[in-house]
C-alpha cells in the first residue's frame, strides 16, 4: 500500500522536482570558517566567493549566509567588526580552534565538491584563482587578464628567489 507522502521517495513534491540541498548539516558553517581563515570578509564577498568557488551547483542567498554568519557570531567563533556601513566578519581563535579540530570533516567537503577550501598551502591559493579567474574568463578582455596573471607569476618568482636558501 503506497503512503501519501510516498511523492517525496521519488525526489518530487507537489511543485515539481524537490531540489536537494548542497551543503550538508553544519557544512556551510565550517566552509565560512574555512573562507575567513584566510582573510576577514563581509557578508557579500562571502556569497560571492561561494559562488565562484561551488557554482553552478550551488548559488548562495543573503537568507542562507547572514543567519549562518549571526549563529557563527553568537558561538564566538567569529566576530563582526564594523566598517563603515558593512560589517566584516574575522575568525576569533574559538574559530580558528573549531576549525583545526574540524578539519577532516573539512577534507570530506573538499573531496565531495572538488574545491579546495583549506588556506594557508600555495596550492589551495591556485585553486582558488583559477576557480575565480574560470568563473569571469568570459567577460574580461583575455590579453589584459593574461598580462595580469604574467605579472603575477614573475612577482610569486620574485618571492622564491629572495627566499630561497643562499
Amino acid at each position: 500500500m503506497a503512503h501519501r507522502y510516498d511523492h517525496h521517495d521519488r525526489g518530487h513534491d507537489w511543485k515539481g522536482p524537490r531540489r536537494r540541498r548542497f551543503f550538508r548539516s553544519g557544512e556551510l558553517h565550517l566552509v565560512l570558517l574555512a573562507l575567513l581563515a584566510d582573510q576577514p570578509r563581509h557578508g557579500y564577498d562571502l556569497m560571492s566567493e561561494l559562488e565562484i568557488l561551488f557554482g553552478p551547483g550551488y548559488s548562495p542567498s543573503p537568507g542562507s549566509i547572514y543567519p549562518a554568519l549571526s549563529a557563527m557570531e553568537e558561538e564566538g567563533l567569529i566576530r563582526a567588526d564594523q566598517q563603515g556601513d558593512r560589517k566584516d566578519y574575522v575568525l576569533t581563535e574559538v574559530g580558528r580552534t573549531a576549525l583545526v579540530q574540524r578539519s577532516r570533516l573539512v577534507a570530506a567537503i573538499e573531496a565531495r565538491t572538488g574545491v579546495r577550501l583549506a588556506g594557508g598551502s600555495l596550492e589551495g591559493a591556485l585553486e582558488r584563482l583559477v576557480a575565480r579567474v574560470r568563473a569571469v574568463a568570459g567577460s574580461v578582455d583575455g590579453e589584459a587578464a593574461e598580462r595580469v596573471l604574467d605579472e603575477a607569476g614573475r612577482q610569486i618568482e620574485g618571492l622564491a628567489q629572495r627566499e630561497a636558501p643562499a
